[in-house]
């Protein structure tokens, strides 16, 4: 796989390593620097990946519900292989200070519905991913369930105040939970997720990586 990095804020393709794998979609996470900080983003088809049982997840049920991943993904070996290889770019295109080698992955198949919401916090992995598997609808303005990123470090000099290009300073990275919404980054990074709205669930496949 040939990863690529760039300053811009919009992702730029990356040539697949041709080694294609069902459900997992045909994009492949492209590698960019966002305000300097490593973020992996990609759009994956999860179709072939999901379960009867998926289909059968709606609104209504608890705020924050955690599922048996067998349950959900008919091909747990695929759905991990897809975030190693998002953990592998990150880790390939800005080692050796970013994370140690990845030695496994370990998944957590979530359901968020109305009334759930968590406050911006890090991940005790080093790297961490979502993978949008399926979704309610909702009001796309409001940015309801979205997962929020913000860079934790603070920019330089510390009296200043003002969002600068290419700094930290008050910026934030929404991912939209739509259907094969993909996105990976340093454990260290603040994320967080938007309140979800009355009728809105979103089913997520959240992983971390293992030493």
């Amino acid at each position: 796989m040939t990863i690529t990095t760039t300053p811009l804020p919009v992702p730029s393709p990356v040539p697949s390593s041709g080694h294609a794998r069902r459900g997992c979609g045909t994009a492949v996470s492209p590698v960019q620097q966002h305000w300097g900080t490593p973020v992996a983003f990609a759009t994956l088809d999860p179709a072939g990946l999901l379960s009867p049982s998926a289909a059968e997840i709606g609104p209504e049920g608890p705020a924050q519900e955690s599922l048996p991943p067998g349950e959900v993904v008919t091909d747990l070996e695929a759905l991990a292989a897809r975030f190693h290889r998002s953990f592998d770019a990150l880790v390939d295109a800005h080692r050796p200070g970013l994370a140690p080698p990845v030695g496994g992955v370990a998944i957590d198949v979530q359901v968020w519905r109305h009334g759930y919401d968590r406050p911006a916090a890090r991940h005790a992995a080093d790297l961490v991913a979502w993978w949008v598997l399926a979704a309610g609808t909702a009001h796309a303005p409001t940015g309801s369930g979205a997962i929020a990123l913000a860079d934790p470090r603070s920019g330089f000099p510390p009296a200043a105040r003002t969002a600068i290009p290419g700094q930290p300073w008050g910026r934030h990275l929404m991912v939209r939970p739509s259907p094969g919404a993909h996105v990976a980054v340093p454990g260290w990074v603040a994320s967080s997720v938007v309140p979800l709205e009355r009728g809105q669930y979103v089913l997520v496949a959240v992983a971390s990586s293992l030493r």
